[in-house]
């Protein structure tokens, strides 16, 4: 089975030589739950790497077996989907619209990406609010409008920023659930921070 993403000795430094990402490896496998134990800027640092935001300083890192700079940005990013920690929502865009951000930087047609928005919020448990605005969510809706963002072109790798922090047991169950329902039906991998949020088939500390 072909791996989805390969790190190998990876690492990334900020101008004063800290460590934004000490050296490291890491395979998945699709479909694997990984749990992260970081601090969130080295996370952050880690998704930026996969994402094609930032490169790395050293090592090589491979996306379903291509270097993830040999990939075009909107080829990557529909491999690769990202729910930060702390959501960032157009204010004066409806959670659907919101959702379908990542389909209108492809150029997918308006209907097109309102349908696949609203289906990726009633698949998350969220379609009745995919026509109100992100303030009116509470934090635990606002995590799972950004799953269902993250989700929205069908990606094959996920990573998750502390989706369980600050929220209570209620809303952390119900966001738990929804990310199990989803990686079930779709096959993706998901790699995630923090808190155990899924049953990790393997966990790496970073």
């Amino acid at each position: 089975m072909e791996p989805i993403l390969t790190l190998q000795n990876i690492s990334a430094y900020d101008g004063t030589g800290r460590a934004l990402l000490p050296p490291m490896d890491l395979t998945i496998f699709p479909g694997e739950r990984v749990r992260v134990i970081t601090e969130p800027p080295r996370f952050e640092a880690l998704a930026r790497i996969v994402g094609g935001l930032l490169e790395p300083d050293g090592g090589e890192a491979a996306l379903l077996g291509r270097p993830v700079g040999e990939w075009a940005p909107p080829e990557r990013a529909g491999q690769v989907g990202y729910a930060p920690a702390e959501p960032g929502f157009w204010e004066g865009m409806t959670v659907a619209d919101n959702t379908a951000l990542p389909l209108m930087a492809v150029g997918v047609a308006k209907r097109e990406r309102r349908d696949a928005a609203l289906e990726a919020l009633e698949r998350v448990g969220l379609g009745y609010a995919a026509h109100t605005y992100p303030k009116s969510l509470s934090l635990g809706e606002r995590r799972l409008a950004a799953l269902a963002r993250a989700l929205v072109r069908g990606p094959a790798l996920v990573l998750l920023a502390q989706p369980a922090s600050m929220l209570d047991e209620k809303e952390t169950a119900r966001f738990a659930a929804a990310l199990a329902g989803r990686r079930e039906a779709a096959g993706f991998a998901a790699v995630y921070s923090g808190g155990e949020i899924l049953p990790a088939d393997k966990t790496i500390h970073i």
